[in-house]
């Protein structure tokens, strides 16, 4: 009974010889993931590349991986915008953030990987810009229901895209794979696939699915451009439609 609470001691008195805090953890932890990508990432290795327990980590980053994935994830987004940012217009807030965020991920290209999974768990990090884009959208004419929609819309936009971008291997040029990658696109039968077989010269390593190369190394920036604006497009229609049918709620009919 009184073994693990002096063990706990002593790694928290450690941490605190070394000055351990939660930022220092994060800011350690994606350095590790920059070096060695999440497959080499662990709780052990950063506590050694930190000089301390695995124990003193989870004091504080909470009690368990998930725990530091998600300190990980909400690091590298938490402060990419602050209310003095905001622009006039709505849409060149989703525009700047839009692009504060893919340019922030790009320069930890191995870390995209946990913005998906693991951003649901670190909600209160991340409060500053989850205000801007509801500020953003409110502005927009969104509320209640349709606010929360348009909220999920976006941030689906904003983190698909960079996690697909940024999701391939890399692998290296000239090995088997990609030889075997290169043979099964050139055997594609252009009766059965014409659009496919027209259009693989400017897809090849230019377009998701058909690429071998991560997006560090041939970034898809373009396509990202094209998403913003297509989604602010959208995000103008559902806004007009739902002030539509506001209109016509309150026109009296001609029973009225």
């Amino acid at each position: 009974m009184t073994k693990k609470p002096s063990l706990e001691k002593r790694s928290v008195g450690r941490a605190g010889a070394v000055g351990l805090t939660r930022e220092r953890v994060v800011e350690a932890a994606i350095a590790l993931i920059d070096d060695e990508g999440i497959v080499g990432f662990s709780v052990r290795a950063l506590a050694r590349r930190l000089n301390v327990y695995p124990a003193a980590l989870y004091w504080h980053v909470g009690g368990a991986k998930s725990d530091l994935l998600a300190e990980i994830s909400g690091a590298l987004i938490a402060s990419l915008m602050t209310p003095s940012d905001l622009p006039d217009d709505w849409r060149d807030t989703i525009r700047l953030l839009f692009r504060r965020f893919r340019a922030r991920v790009h320069e930890h290209p191995r870390a995209a990987p946990l913005l998906g999974p693991h951003i649901r768990s670190n909600g209160a990090p991340n409060a500053p810009w989850v205000e801007i884009i509801l500020t953003a959208l409110t502005q927009a004419g969104f509320e209640d229901q349709a606010l929360i929609d348009a909220f999920n819309s976006v941030v689906g936009a904003l983190e698909g895209y960079i996690t697909m971008e940024l999701a391939a291997d890399g692998a290296t040029e000239g090995s088997e794979w990609i030889e075997t990658f290169n043979a099964g696109l050139d055997a594609l039968d252009p009766a059965q696939f014409p659009l496919v077989t027209r259009h693989l010269p400017q897809m090849y390593n230019r377009s998701f699915v058909m690429r071998w190369k991560s997006g560090n190394v041939a970034p898809l920036g373009d396509g990202y451009n094209f998403l913003i604006e297509t989604l602010i497009l959208g995000l103008e229609a559902q806004a007009k439609r739902g002030r539509n049918r506001e209109l016509d709620a309150a026109t009296p009919t001609a029973d009225g």
